[in-house]
């Protein structure tokens, strides 16, 4: 497995393509491709943005975002942001969506420690064969 690339950033929500604060990347980024994580110990809840939170048992879903190289003022960047709203920088490993069975990437993705409450069904986080992904367009 490759070390962790500290330029590698998975995003899911509102830093996607066409989200609302993709344009924090940007012309210092690379989009890499769509990607999911390996593990499936994480659920994903809106908030009116989402909201990915670590399980601690294997029952949870796999996350489908979007893989980017960033550079160091990037990261600072949206380090600031996401931790500026409650989030904290966690290291998941991911594979292309196109390629599940390549070596997995690590990246970082900024993910919510603990939900506040479990919400109801959202139109915007959808789920399919154990995949959650944001689906805000």
């Amino acid at each position: 497995m490759r070390e962790v690339d500290k330029s590698n950033l998975f995003v899911y929500g509102t830093l996607k393509k066409g989200g609302r604060l993709h344009g924090v990347l940007g012309d210092s980024s690379e989009f890499l491709g769509v990607f999911k994580t390996v593990e499936d110990k994480f659920d994903m809840h809106d908030y009116g943005c989402p909201i990915m939170v670590p399980l601690m048992e294997d029952n949870g879903f796999k996350i489908k975002g979007e893989l980017y190289k960033v550079t160091s003022e990037c990261m600072a960047r949206v380090t600031a942001v996401e931790c500026g709203a409650g989030y904290v920088p966690f290291i998941v490993e991911v594979n292309e969506e196109n390629y599940p069975e390549g070596e997995p990437s690590k990246a970082i993705a900024f993910i919510h420690p603990t939900p506040y409450t479990t919400t109801d069904v959202s139109d915007r986080v959808e789920e399919k064969d154990g995949v959650k992904e944001w689906n805000d367009g």
